[in-house]
């Protein structure tokens, strides 16, 4: 493989260093092309890539995703004269610089309610990405059907960024009777669907969700999506969101069919896997069919609402 020269040494720390816009950026000025420049060697290589695809890789706007993406970052190694592999590498290396988990924060599987051995199947998934962003809001609604059914649960949250590079969030979700139910993410805004993981025993699902541009330290991002079912959803009788760090505020909010009503909800909270059963002061249902709680400077723990049917 060839080497970097003595000299190139901004360029030589960014390839081996990262992240992938800085050393891209840097190896194209140190070759002293144009963008346009770029795009026509490339193209002559049989990499045909957008100007303004190459301006979001050099600004951090957008990351290469995908096949053809690799290819072309691959082709752009060749036309800048860098080793073979290198940008390549950037790219599939995390691109964010880790953030120290909150001093109090409690385990992901004790967040999510679950056991260890569950999140065994989410392997290729950054667990522990969450921790870079610090909840602000969280807003959780879920609308049942007049059958006592889950018909979709939608998160819309406000994040802040507790590193540079921070650039999606990993939603888990889980039916609640595990019957053989298929949730699925009905819409995403401000936000893409990644790469997604099932446990096939407890039918967790973690789906990544990525944003749109990479977030600088201290950066505020707002995004939601909404999960449904194909086929039949489940009869569900809870609605409980966990964090893994203190949260400026959670709202969880039951939108009930007038058809079917609970007779009594109650509002909980567990601190970590093994507390003692939490108390559960009981909620009213109001007129529209709904209830809520909401919760300012939560701290670790899962927060959640139940009711009774009969």
């Amino acid at each position: 493989m060839e080497a970097f020269p003595e000299d190139d040494t901004a360029v030589a720390a960014a390839i081996r260093e990262g992240p992938f816009e800085v050393a891209f950026d840097l190896a194209i000025r140190h070759r002293g092309l144009s963008l346009e420049a770029l795009q026509r060697r490339m193209a002559g290589r049989g990499a045909q890539v957008s100007l303004a695809t190459l301006s979001y890789w050099r600004r951090g706007r957008r990351h290469p995703e995908g096949h053809r993406s690799l290819h072309a970052v691959g082709v752009a190694e060749g036309c800048l004269g860098l080793p073979a592999d290198t940008l390549t590498a950037l790219v599939t290396r995390p691109r964010v610089r880790s953030a120290a988990l909150w001093p109090g924060g409690v385990s992901l599987a004790s967040a999510l309610g679950s056991e260890p051995t569950e999140l065994a199947s989410c392997e290729g998934i950054d667990l522990d990405g969450n921790a870079r962003l610090a909840l602000a809001s969280v807003h959780q609604r879920a609308t049942l059907g007049p059958d006592r059914t889950e018909r979709s649960v939608r998160t819309e949250l406000v994040v802040t960024s507790r590193a540079d590079g921070v650039d999606r969030w990993v939603s888990f979700f889980r039916p609640q009777d595990g019957g053989g139910h298929q949730p699925v993410l009905r819409s995403a805004h401000c936000c893409r669907p990644g790469r997604v993981r099932r446990d096939a025993d407890s039918e967790l699902v973690a789906l990544e969700l990525r944003f749109d541009y990479p977030l600088r330290a201290g950066e505020t991002y707002v995004f939601d999506f909404e999960f449904g079912y194909d086929g039949t959803p489940p009869e569900t009788s809870y609605l409980q969101f966990g964090v893994r760090a203190p949260a400026r505020q959670i709202v969880l909010q039951a939108c009930f069919d007038p058809a079917a009503v609970p007779v009594r909800c109650y509002r909980y909270h567990r601190p970590h896997e093994g507390s003692p059963a939490p108390d559960r002061p009981e909620l009213p249902v109001g007129p529209s069919s709904t209830s809520h709680i909401a919760v300012l400077d939560a701290q670790p723990g899962v927060y959640g609402m139940c009711w009774e049917w009969d």
